[in-house]
């Protein structure tokens, strides 16, 4: 029996060895098709039609396709995870069923949860079992927020301070309103013990909470995901997890802003805007996501369901400050003074020209000398900067020669926040975590960013330290230099999204690397496959 003949003009004609062309190569030559067809609009599918008054004409997008429809397998499509899959095995053979099951995935995940608290655990015992001491705890790198704030916030003692009292903008706490509710009851759970071991309790309590939270986050990745569910391993495998996780509070941030994003996939209009307002309030920097969610949803024509979710969110964020902080806007104006006299701190950008000057060599005849950036000059450039992120955002959503995913822009968009804040913690990074496993990037880019985020942990505990010691101490000329390293490794991120909106063929989830069936855009909600109402064309 021969194989029947492929149709005449079918994607075989034009071959001379009569093999089918592969999807990279089909999807490379849809430009010239939708000139060459007339009708071609109109059998476009719904996100890429309505953009030929503005953009010229119609794309067409791949084929419908065949193949795997269970949960992809990244050990054999991902060369870093095939080549780490030897010590389990190796790589899923051909044989092996595709798991279609959501806790198939999930239940795998929570594992790989609780391995990564473990080691954060670990990593931090020598100041579990010896105390939290400088300048100890910065040469063992075992500093953590949660028990020296316990301790300095008072929040063991017998006089400790109320709810209200605790989480104000002037507080003992000092931190985003609803980060520093969630310690408070915490502290309520710890025995009234001698100082050290309770600090000790609270910081195991925390970790527990911490790690559920990771937990509910991961979760939500992977319930958005897809069958790309095993992309939620990069938020919990990450080797940013175990030197950041258990710093301070921020995963809370990270598991409320997932379960936003999902509510917002699921077209929960409501939901999503108050879990982002929430979000905020642990973590001011995720308010750009709303910016990110309006940018996509205009393009799409869905910019009056985003305003709704940021206004919703913005009602949630202040109604939390009036009800938690005094005052009807909630202690607001205070926390903007405070944020506004703060001269740069640890890891920003602005700190660069104080760290230059200490570094000066001792027989160098041209230097800068200078005091650096003081809090009006470090304040002035990160609102710049901000402005600067909105505006890239805008451009990136509605300029694109394709619709971008929610992922991609949000990658982006907190990459840059991070770039002109005025300080950016070890702990920053985590709010990058649940976009780098949205954007489908590959664990090589990951593992490029979590480097150089390793080397800064190391780097910035060792200034500190030397501060106090400074035989054992790191040169502020290495730690400026390593801080550029952590800085240019999320630049990374944000070029490897960029590279992936501006050439489809980079994106695994609209194209997947196996075969399987792709899809436009799991975290865009009411944008998810809709029509291009908006196309702004720069040039």
């Amino acid at each position: 029996m021969t194989a029947p003949d492929a149709p005449a003009g079918g994607p075989q004609a034009d071959r001379p060895d009569g093999v089918a062309p592969s999807a990279e190569e089909l999807f490379s030559t849809l430009g010239t098709a939708a000139i060459d067809l007339p009708d071609a609009g109109r059998h476009a599918p719904a996100h890429t039609r309505g953009t030929t008054a503005l953009a010229g004409p119609a794309q067409v997008p791949p084929p419908p396709r065949t193949g795997p429809t269970g949960v992809r397998a990244p050990s054999r499509v991902d060369p870093v995870v095939r080549l780490a899959s030897q010590v389990v095995g190796g790589p899923a053979g051909r044989r092996v069923a595709a798991a279609t099951g959501f806790w198939r995935a999930a239940s795998a995940l929570m594992v790989f949860v609780v391995l990564a608290m473990a080691f954060a655990v670990v990593e931090r015992q020598h100041c579990r079992m010896e105390g939290w001491s400088s300048p100890d705890q910065f040469f063992h790198m075992c500093y953590s927020d949660v028990p020296v704030l316990y301790g300095s916030a008072g929040l063991g003692d017998p006089g400790r301070p109320g709810l209200v009292d605790a989480v104000a903008a002037d507080g003992p706490l000092g931190q985003p309103p609803l980060m520093a509710a969630r310690r408070w009851p915490v502290s309520r759970l710890v025995p009234d013990e001698g100082s050290a071991a309770a600090a000790r309790v609270f910081f195991d309590l925390s970790a527990v909470l911490l790690a559920a939270a990771l937990a509910v986050a991961v979760l939500c990745v992977a319930s958005v995901a897809g069958r790309r569910r095993w992309d939620a391993a990069h938020l919990a495998l990450s080797p940013v997890v175990v030197t950041a996780g258990l710093i301070s509070y921020d995963l809370f941030a990270v598991a409320l802003g997932c379960a936003a994003m999902l509510a917002w996939s699921r077209q929960k209009i409501v939901t999503a805007g108050v879990l982002l307002g929430l979000t905020v309030a642990v973590r001011p920097t995720y308010a750009v996501l709303g910016v990110v969610l309006f940018a996509v949803a205009l393009r799409a024509g869905a910019a009056g369901r985003a305003a709704a979710t940021v206004l919703v969110g913005l009602g949630a964020y202040l109604g939390l400050r009036a009800v938690l902080l005094p005052g009807w806007v909630g202690q607001l104006g205070v926390a903007f003074s405070t944020w506004r006299d703060g001269t740069p701190g640890y890891g920003s950008l602005w700190l660069a020209p104080q760290m230059l000057a200490q570094s000066k060599p001792s027989n160098a005849r041209f230097w800068y000398s200078g005091d650096g950036l003081g809090a009006t000059a470090s304040t002035v450039l990160s609102i710049v900067g901000f402005s600067l992120v909105v505006i890239l955002v805008l451009a990136v959503a509605l300029a694109s020669h394709r619709r971008p995913r929610v992922a991609h822009v949000a990658l982006v968009a907190v990459v840059g926040c991070l770039l002109v804040s005025k300080s950016v913690p070890v702990q920053a990074s985590l709010l990058l975590l649940p976009f780098v496993a949205w954007a489908g990037l590959r664990w090589r880019d990951h593992l490029v960013w979590a480097t150089t985020e390793v080397v800064y942990f190391v780097a910035v505990w060792l200034y500190i330290g030397g501060l106090t010691n400074t035989d054992r101490g790191m040169p502020a000329g290495f730690y400026l230099l390593l801080m550029l390293v952590r800085l240019g490794g999320m630049t990374w991120l944000a070029v490897q999204a960029l590279r992936a909106i501006r050439d489809p063929l980079r994106d695994p989830v609209r194209l997947p690397e196996d075969g399987g069936p792709g899809a436009d855009d799991p975290l865009g909600g009411p944008a998810d496959g809709a029509h291009d109402a908006l196309v702004v064309r720069l040039v």
